[in-house]
């Protein structure tokens, strides 16, 4: 199919359907100590571009293809890039499917989430995790995608990567932070704040130093209303002993301590080393809101909730619904140095 034939499909409906007959909980590999690092990827290699949550507009497929070309991959996808069905990107059987053709396809060499939003929880309890374990390949992507990253790394191993989908807009921040970790697949790098935010008058792109220190640990995290989503089921990981990274979109602050409030009732940051907290994007109280009189600020939510916790915090990095975010791999060591405002990766999560 070209891309110029692509034209959108509504298959919108009132209600989501039950699973089609045939369509079986998968079989669940038990939780795998060691990482599996994929491949790295290569000019002229194919990419597999899903939509495992929500519909991507013919814009926005547009934009993927681009995006991808600009490395110089090639690009395959599957009629099921058409289908929309309400809030999602056509049945859970037709996304599983595309997750399943993707990573037992021999051509593909890496697999590309176009967009995020909602639906990739609902895949998790039929993904044949044997299908995965057995043809590792790099999974990318973030938000909605954070479900679909742990339970993959949760049921094979699997090192996955919190980066950018399809349709993101890839600054030259985030296309060399791409390149670096899943083409060059380099050992050391460092995250830290672009030179040109500097001039940035938004706050939530200001560097917070929130509790001092520094700490070393595997990474893990993505986005906070998915990572609390997923606590008390069998995809979520372990945060003991990780640098935790988290960030978050369009999140009243609010809602925002809700969410933290619940990690810390489920003590998920009990035995965490370090938190590197990305940029929360929108999540301030807006002047025109109700309760703007009687809100907090993110920065005091955050504080409140996090800083308490005896180990470094810092707030601010490239990470998260920015034009400038980075790719970071799950289960990679790092380490978090807040004095110096960095998430120094330690490994690759490649090979």
């Amino acid at each position: 199919m070209e891309r110029r034939k692509f034209i959108q499909k509504s298959l919108a409906a009132t209600a989501i359907s039950a699973l089609p007959s045939g369509f079986s909980q998968a079989s669940h590999v038990n939780n795998t100590p060691g990482l599996i690092r994929p491949s790295k990827l290569s000019k002229g290699d194919t990419i597999g571009l899903i939509t495992p949550a929500s519909a991507v507009s013919r814009e926005a497929f547009e934009k993927s293809l681009e995006n991808l070309e600009n490395f110089g991959f090639k690009v395959k996808y599957s009629e099921n890039m058409r289908v929309k069905k309400g809030f999602l990107a056509g049945t859970d059987k037709q996304r599983l499917v595309d997750l399943h053709t993707m990573f037992g396809d021999p051509e593909i060499k890496g697999v590309v989430c176009a967009r995020g939003g909602y639906g990739s929880g609902r895949l998790l309890p039929y993904i044949d995790y044997d299908l995965i374990k057995s043809n590792p390949k790099v999974l990318v992507g973030y938000s909605d995608i954070t479900a679909l990253l742990f339970a993959i790394q949760a049921k094979t191993g699997l090192v996955c990567f919190h980066g950018p989908v399809g349709a993101s807009n890839y600054s030259d921040f985030t296309s060399g932070q791409f390149e670096d970790v899943l083409i060059k697949g380099k050992n050391k790098a460092n995250i830290e704040q672009p030179k040109d935010w500097k001039d940035e008058q938004d706050l939530a792109f200001k560097l917070l130093q929130m509790s001092p220190g520094a700490a070393t640990g595997a990474l893990v995290g993505g986005n906070l209303s998915l990572l609390v989503s997923l606590i008390g089921t069998p995809y979520d990981l372990s945060y003991d002993d990780k640098i935790v990274f988290i960030e978050d979109v369009g999140e009243s602050p609010y809602r925002i301590d809700r969410m933290l409030t619940q990690l810390l009732n489920a003590g998920k940051l009990d035995k965490a080393k370090g938190l590197a907290l990305g940029v929360f994007a929108g999540c301030e109280t807006k002047p025109d809101d109700p309760d703007y009189s009687q809100s907090l600020s993110l920065r005091e939510v955050l504080e409140d909730r996090l800083a308490s916790l005896g180990i470094p915090v810092l707030y601010g990095l490239p990470i998260g619904h920015i034009d400038d975010n980075a790719t970071v791999a799950l289960g990679v060591m790092a380490e978090l140095d807040v004095d110096k405002g960095c998430l120094k990766i330690l490994e690759s999560g490649v090979v």
